[in-house]
């Protein structure tokens, strides 16, 4: 066993002094060609930065899932109305009227005679229908006289005529009444029957009618005051409404009789046709 192991160590430094030999006889040989390819030296210091590229890929599935339900409930209703205008009354342009009412003394006048009554009648033009128009009035008054006055007197009696303008305003002409409301003015003559004298509260002053004042009996009668007049003027103004056909009115007159003016309202009711 220790000759085997003797012959293995010899072998093998004959092995060893081989291969020394060979590698020195490398190295002394300069005639072998040269790599022309340099081997970087590395210098100890900081450790260069590489670039670093990441590729992400992501994959995104998106899931949409949309549920919608419309209910739409429609209810409609038509209702139609029909509307009718009603025509335009005609406002007239010829006007004639009748009517009968009180008639009422006022101031002094009052002391001597009672309240009357008063028969109208009346002829109106409206020049193409217009607002304004020109009526004459015919009445015939009578008032009674007071017991206490002159219990014997007839009564005074008027005979009155008179032209007046008109002014009508029509209110609901689509109403078949038409109501219209009119003012009037102006003014006219009068003519007294047995006018009853009076005389006034403040100056003691006697009204008469001229020739035409009652003198048959009373204490206010004298004859030696009398004028010869026998018609007198008056103005008037008033108001009044008419209802298709009727109408009513009242206004207020004044008579220049000698001495004072005598006043009287009359209210009539009426129709025009």
């Amino acid at each position: 066993m220790k000759n085997r192991n003797s012959a293995l160590v010899a072998i093998g430094l004959a092995a060893a002094i081989t291969l020394g030999g060979a590698v020195t006889a490398l190295a002394q040989d300069t005639t072998r060609a040269r790599s022309q390819t340099r081997i970087p030296v590395r210098k100890e210091g900081a450790a260069p930065v590489v670039a670093r590229t990441d590729t992400v890929t992501i994959v995104r599935t998106d899931t949409v899932v949309q549920t919608r339900t419309d209910t739409v409930t429609v209810t409609r209703v038509d209702t139609v109305t029909r509307v009718e205008e009603l025509p335009l009354q005609p406002l007239g342009t010829w006007q004639f009227g009748i009517g009968v009412g009180a008639a009422f003394p006022t101031a002094d006048f009052r002391n001597v005679i009672h309240d009357g009554y008063d028969v109208h009648a009346h002829l109106g033009v409206f020049p193409g229908a217009s607002a304004f128009g020109i009526r004459l009035d015919g009445d015939w008054v009578a008032f009674g006289n007071r017991d206490e006055g002159c219990s014997s007197c007839p009564g005074t009696k008027l005979i009155q005529g008179s032209a007046n303008i008109v002014l009508r305003f029509p209110l609901d002409r689509k109403s078949p009444v038409n109501p219209q409301i009119y003012f009037l003015g102006g003014g006219g003559i009068d003519k007294f029957t047995d006018f009853t004298p009076y005389i006034t509260n403040d100056d003691r002053e006697l009204v008469t009618a001229g020739k035409d004042t009652y003198t048959g009996a009373g204490s206010y009668a004298r004859t030696t005051d009398l004028s010869d007049k026998s018609l007198f003027y008056h103005w008037d103004v008033g108001a009044g409404i008419t209802l298709g056909r009727f109408f009513i009115e009242s206004k207020y007159v004044s008579i220049n009789t000698d001495g004072n003016q005598t006043a009287y309202v009359p209210v009539v009711l009426g129709l025009n046709f």
